[in-house]
């Protein structure tokens, strides 16, 4: 999403929670999140983490973080890419252990595929990249899974392009 600053906007029946890069800078990265109406009671903050969201509910009970993130490039330099992991799992490790986190977006990371594995599933790509390995080494650090490769897709739908 290319929207510069961050806030909230209605969208027919949606809440839209967006951030973007500031208001100076070129339109070039950017996340929401899209909430519908009838669950804004549940919404207890947001916040704009450069250009990624920190979305809290407490929904039915549970406790809930939602993190909206878009990673930088496979491409991009290595202390950029390390700065950027770095803050993301700095992120993850403040909130709270009581929550559930769901991590939703574009990794730009190919995680590869391995049986019985606690983060990465049997059905993903062959290939790991850089931005892959660091994803997994978070989600390592976390207990987290990433859910994609668990479960079967065509191979039409396993690439966004090639």
């Amino acid at each position: 999403m290319k929207k510069k600053g961050n806030r909230i906007e209605i969208l027919g029946p949606y809440l839209r929670f967006y951030s973007g890069v500031p208001k100076e800078k070129r339109a070039k990265r950017g996340v929401s999140i899209l909430v519908k109406k009838r669950y804004k009671r549940y919404i207890m903050t947001w916040e704009a983490v450069n250009e990624n969201i920190k979305l809290h509910m407490n929904l039915f009970g549970k406790k809930l973080c939602t993190l909206g993130i878009y990673a930088i490039s496979d491409n991009e330099n290595a202390v950029v890419k390390e700065d950027f992991f770095g803050k993301l799992n700095e992120v993850i490790v403040e909130i709270e252990n009581s929550q559930e986190i769901l991590i939703a977006g574009d990794f730009n990371s190919r995680t590869g595929e391995k049986i019985n594995d606690l983060v990465v599933g049997p059905f993903g790509e062959e290939v790991i990249n850089d931005n892959g390995s660091k994803l997994i080494d978070i989600c390592e650090q976390n207990s987290l899974k990433i859910l994609n490769a668990y479960f079967k897709h065509k191979r039409i739908h396993q690439y966004t392009r090639h």
